[in-house]
């Protein structure tokens, strides 16, 4: 005589935790991502090393061994950040990353692009150290 198969009902994983375990996946996804772009960009600066002055768009891009002078971090891209150009404190937006004499530099473009100011800027002039960024009063 054959037995009838018998099934229990699907255990339902909690939406809290459905979704607690969605974001850590995501997070380790994006991790392994960065990882890998990192490993790229390694291997792409021993074939040929970025130029001097050159706009990069991650830091991982950048030949290592490279210096940050500032105590606080290296901004992001497409932030703002205040700094002092030709002696005057302008508000500038991060496009990207360049290294000169060692340093890392922020590649910016000024807060208003349109004007002269802007458009007789050397394209070097667009490269910012950490020595020219304002401090913040704390």
């Amino acid at each position: 005589m054959k037995a009838t198969a018998t099934t229990r009902p699907a255990r339902r994983i909690p939406a809290a935790r459905l979704e607690r375990m969605r974001a850590k996946a995501a997070a380790a996804a994006e991790a392994r991502e960065a990882a890998f772009q990192a490993h790229q960009d390694a291997l792409a600066q021993l074939v040929s090393p970025t130029p001097e002055f050159e706009k990069v768009a991650r830091l991982t891009m950048l030949p290592g061994g490279l210096h940050w002078s500032a105590e606080r971090p290296v901004p992001a891209v497409d932030t703002r950040v205040e700094v002092v150009q030709g002696g005057k404190q302008d508000l500038v937006k991060v496009l990207g990353y360049c290294h000169a004499g060692g340093f890392i530099g922020l590649v910016t473009e000024p807060y208003h692009p349109g004007s002269k100011r802007a458009h007789k800027m050397h394209p070097r002039a667009k490269c910012v150290f950490s020595h020219q960024l304002i401090k913040k009063a704390a």
